[in-house]
């Protein structure tokens, strides 16, 4: 995949980067923390043939989703998912 962009911000002191990777017909969105991922979420978007992965790469939708993987974080849904 190709990492198309990434949108840094911090939590608790701690520095993340939401990446945004895509291919021909996925876009994943995904938080970081120290080059590895921050837990175990992912968004997804899956492109049909017939839809340009470009249009949808620069659309208003990707600053939502990684917004919802900011909030994953500062929510902390990972850990009270596993625990």
């Amino acid at each position: 995949m190709i990492l198309f962009k990434e949108i840094p911000f911090n939590f608790e002191d701690e520095d993340y980067k939401t990446r945004v990777y895509y291919d021909d017909h996925i876009i994943n969105v995904i938080a970081f923390r120290n080059n590895y991922p921050a837990n175990g979420f992912r968004q997804q978007i899956k492109i049909p043939k017939y839809i340009s992965v470009k249009y949808i790469l620069h659309h208003e939708m990707i600053k939502t989703y990684a917004e919802i993987c900011k909030e994953d974080i500062s929510e902390k849904r990972w850990e009270r998912l596993i625990t």
